[in-house]
């Protein structure tokens, strides 16, 4: 079975830092890498000559990331999809194979554009992999200390984000910080809460011996802790919806808010049966 990491390309600055994580991820995880850019030219009552054109520009942007694809991953081929239609849906259908799916947050918009702003949200409710967003770094922030958080809230998602945290931690060799943020107060007392996180954790590391882990629960709505966790985090990891949202057809709005608003990369993982 092809094992692979889709990542959409569009020619922005964004798209360009997907594709170097991406590449990041193919040698690491030592997998193939497919470069896709989805472009929507004009309709069929317009000109033959303009889609022509704009077709022949997609071709150019196309090429740009593969390019930029193999000067990362020296000797390795480089699949390349150039498909016509609307992002979101086209990144989704390649889900179905991949091992991991990466977007630039904040893409061009236009003809031409990956429209990531949407996209994102979108491939991050419907992909079948995990969906990682990025955006270039900043050069004012400070540099990472290097760790993972995971955001769980005891639902089968946020259980899925926590195997692909400890997962991901092994193979870059990173420590993982599992935090539970709410805001009402629970039943149990303080020192409960901290036990089940424990036994949380335990129950999934045992694959993943060697990877440190802490653990912490914080009176706070889920959305500005993880934001404010973010500044400091190499990655932050999320399930695609919380608790009470079994058969939810939308992201969950806390996965939504952090795509956009979030100061590191981050994961999307969706439970499946």
């Amino acid at each position: 079975m092809r094992r692979e990491i889709v990542v959409g390309f569009d020619g922005s600055p964004q798209s360009r830092t997907a594709v170097e994580w991406a590449a990041r991820e193919c040698r690491t995880r030592r997998t193939e890498l497919t470069v896709c850019h989805v472009w929507d030219g004009p309709h069929a009552e317009r000109e033959a000559a303009i889609t022509g054109q704009v077709r022949r520009l997609a071709g150019r942007t196309l090429i740009e990331g593969v390019e930029l694809a193999e000067r990362l991953l020296p000797g390795r081929s480089v699949r390349s999809i150039m498909a016509r239609g609307n992002p979101g849906p086209e990144l989704a259908s390649l889900s179905r194979a991949a091992e991991m799916l990466v977007v630039g947050c904040r893409g061009l918009g236009g003809v031409a554009g990956l429209l990531l702003g949407s996209v994102s949200a979108h491939v991050a409710t419907h992909a079948l992999c995990p969906v990682l967003a990025v955006r270039p770094a900043d050069p004012a922030s400070p540099p990472s200390p290097g760790n993972i958080v995971v955001g769980v809230d005891g639902s089968a998602c946020s259980a899925a984000a926590l195997r692909f945290a400890l997962g991901h931690a092994r193979l870059h060799r990173l420590p993982v910080h599992v935090i539970h943020a709410r805001k009402d107060t629970w039943p149990q007392p303080g020192w409960e809460v901290e036990r089940w996180l424990a036994e949380a954790v335990a129950s999934l590391s045992g694959d993943h011996s060697g990877v440190a882990v802490t653990a912490g629960a914080v009176s706070q709505l889920p959305l500005p802790a993880l934001l404010a966790r973010s500044r400091q985090a190499r990655l932050l990891v999320v399930g695609s919806r919380g608790l009470g949202r079994v058969r939810a057809r939308v992201l969950g709005s806390v996965s939504q808010e952090l795509l956009h608003r979030a100061s590191c990369p981050v994961a999307v993982v969706k439970q499946h049966d």
